[in-house]
């Protein structure tokens, strides 16, 4: 049986090495388990319970924020990564200038990776349940806030070509 948390954060899980798999494209999937936990949580049903989640991760006792990394080389995605975070761990790449996000804005920044002109890697960190992946119930505007990042490095990368 899975342990539901109502207090605890819950993000999106999930890791993919490009734009075209389903950590990106399958937000169907992850709003269908947003809503499975929604109901079980009203009508708890032990029985229908039992199936872990593909998409949704219980983040008690070990993270504070959400976050989405993205990293691009030439405008190929290398890893698109969801998941839980722990405010002032490091991330897939170490940089003091990601030190500066703020949660509480679902604040994105994206870099180029030292040594490297090519690289690019973006962080988005929010704080609430589910911010980062589809919004069922919020509106989304984290979704579009990811869009136009997506948008902004493919003209930062076209404009290098």
């Amino acid at each position: 049986m899975i342990l539901l948390y109502p207090d605890a954060l819950w993000c999106y899980q999930c890791g993919d090495s490009s734009i075209e798999a389903p950590c990106v494209t399958d937000t169907a999937g992850m709003e269908a388990e947003y809503i499975r936990r929604n109901d079980s949580l009203k009508n708890p049903k032990p029985d229908e319970d039992e199936a872990p989640y593909k998409y949704l991760k219980d983040c008690l006792n070990t993270s504070d924020i959400c976050i989405i990394e993205r990293i691009e080389e030439q405008g190929q995605t290398h890893a698109y990564i969801r998941d839980c975070h722990t405010t002032g761990k490091s991330y897939s790449i170490q940089d003091l200038r990601f030190n500066d996000l703020d949660s509480s804005l679902n604040h994105t920044t994206c870099i180029y990776e030292r040594g490297s002109s090519k690289r690019l890697v973006c962080v988005t960190i929010c704080d609430t349940d589910f911010c980062n992946g589809p919004q069922i119930d919020g509106g989304s505007i984290l979704q579009i806030q990811i869009w136009l990042n997506v948008l902004c490095a493919a003209v930062v990368i076209l404009r290098q070509i």
